[in-house]
């Protein structure tokens, strides 16, 4: 049973706020994610205005113990978004519009497991690394990244000679 819901039955023209705190369990019983620990406040508001729904979902927080891109060491991320849906009652006929939630008639609550997992996921930068400090100097664990400059290998910019014959026709 999700204790991330909304209720939908029963509700008078106006607007509704609920608030939910996301952490570590959310994402335990996903194997798939690389995400496991997570400190995240989601507030969200519905409007319900002659028995149109509007859903806007604003999530702030941290996505914590992640291995850093350069050095490896574990940082935390702070992730931030929000997103608008159009809730609408019955079959869903236009299926091309991903801001569009189809409920059924009977539905009394929408359940929002896995559209919060997927504005999270979509939230997590791709590039994860320190925060760069106030010179410009990256907070990185100093020996790793000695380590991985000594025995990375280096790019080579020579140009063959052949490629530069070609150049010359231009």
């Amino acid at each position: 049973m999700s204790k991330y819901k909304i209720k939908l039955n029963g509700l008078k023209d106006g607007s509704y706020i609920n608030s939910f705190r996301i952490r570590g369990e959310f994402f335990e019983t996903l194997n798939s994610s690389e995400i496991k620990l997570v400190d995240i406040d989601i507030d969200t508001m519905l409007k319900v205005e002659n028995r149109r729904y509007n859903l806007e979902i604003k999530s702030n927080g941290m996505v914590i113990d992640i291995p850093c891109d350069i050095c490896t060491e574990k940082i935390n991320i702070p992730i931030s978004s929000e997103i608008n849906y159009i809730i609408k009652k019955g079959i869903g006929k236009d299926l091309e519009d991903e801001n569009v939630i189809f409920v059924d008639e009977k539905d009394k609550e929408l359940i929002l497991d896995s559209i919060l997992y997927e504005m999270i996921v979509l939230a997590f930068p791709t590039k994860r690394q320190h925060q760069l400090n106030s010179i410009n100097d990256e907070e990185c664990n100093k020996e790793m990244v000695n380590l991985i400059n000594k025995y990375s290998v280096k790019e080579n910019n020579n140009i063959d000679p052949r490629w530069e014959a070609l150049k010359k026709l231009k």
